[in-house]
């Protein structure tokens, strides 16, 4: 079978590339545990960063308002991460649910078999 095309989720990753570089984490409904980030040791400013330069690639509608965004992208300093987010766009809710260290995948990299 060929490998099917990913879903491309490119309104969601401007929404969110624009609300991160516009708004503060503290401004607009952001809203993140303090412990939880602690915790990961990823500090708040890496997560502005990698929303400002991440792409999401999961996107789910919720039965309540808003949908599960998964976003993956560098840091200031190219230190990649996936975030689980919560979005309610028409309120610039986001509420950030889980983060951690990724791996960045390289989209076209082919794998040698012998």
């Amino acid at each position: 079978m060929p490998p099917q095309p990913q879903r491309l989720f490119k309104i969601e990753t401007i929404w969110i590339r624009e609300y991160a570089t516009t708004y503060l984490p503290t401004e607009a409904g952001f809203s993140f545990s303090d412990e939880d980030l602690r915790a990961s040791g990823i500090t708040l400013v890496a997560v502005k960063h990698m929303l400002s330069r991440g792409r999401v690639v999961f996107a789910d509608k919720l039965d309540a308002p808003g949908a599960i965004w998964v976003v993956e992208g560098p840091d200031s300093e190219d230190n990649w991460y996936r975030a689980t987010i919560r979005v309610i766009s028409e309120n610039l809710d986001v509420t950030l649910m889980e983060i951690e260290p990724t791996k960045r995948e390289e989209p076209n990299k082919k794998v040698a078999t012998e």
